[in-house]
């Protein structure tokens, strides 16, 4: 492993240290020099400021499970993602309630809006109707996530996983017949 891979990792796992402890605007990056024993000067030759620390903790702790050319299926990845979530339940509990350059919510939906595009972007019409429709999706899954990880007590991943995709498959098909009657009677078309 590179020196330069070594010194952003020890300066991200400070940063999920202390993300476990206390709000990140909390943390200072003094304090996560002097936790990983790296000069602020280092810091600094790596990160802009502890919102692009916070990228990289998210980029490099979490897209292993995000992989364009072997992940099959979008829906593969909840899975192993909400077990790593759960594993690093404290960290991911104060990282979602980051908002602005660091968020990891903008993380997650910038990433997973690839593979739903890949896997369901065929079935609208116009980019603007994939983009609000993927991007609903994607809100909608966020939170559900925020909400299981806040919960107490917290369930398995794998029975949220199960509920989560039982919940889809049912109410998915239930709204698809509805939604044909209603439309078809107020004269909108699919």
């Amino acid at each position: 492993m590179s020196e330069n891979l070594e010194i952003k990792r020890a300066l991200s796992s400070c940063m999920k240290e202390l993300l476990r402890e206390k709000k990140f605007e909390d943390v200072t990056v003094a304090e996560l020099c002097e936790r990983s024993y790296i000069s602020r000067r280092t810091f600094y030759r790596y990160f802009q400021d502890k919102f692009e620390l916070l990228n990289f903790v998210h980029y490099d702790d979490f897209c292993r499970f995000f992989d364009d050319k072997t992940t099959p299926h979008a829906l593969t990845i909840l899975p192993l993602a909400c077990d790593h979530l759960y594993q690093n339940r404290e960290f991911y509990l104060q990282a979602f309630d980051v908002d602005g350059p660091g968020a990891f919510r903008d993380f997650c939906i910038d990433r997973l809006y690839i593979y739903l595009e890949r896997d369901y972007g065929s079935a609208c019409d116009t980019d603007e109707e994939r983009r609000f429709y993927i991007t609903r999706i994607l809100d909608g899954l966020f939170d559900s996530l925020q909400s299981w990880l806040r919960s107490e007590p917290c369930p398995p991943p794998e029975e949220y996983v199960k509920k989560t995709f039982r919940s889809l498959t049912r109410f998915s098909a239930r709204f698809a017949a509805i939604a044909n009657v209603v439309t078809e009677e107020l004269g909108y078309p699919l």
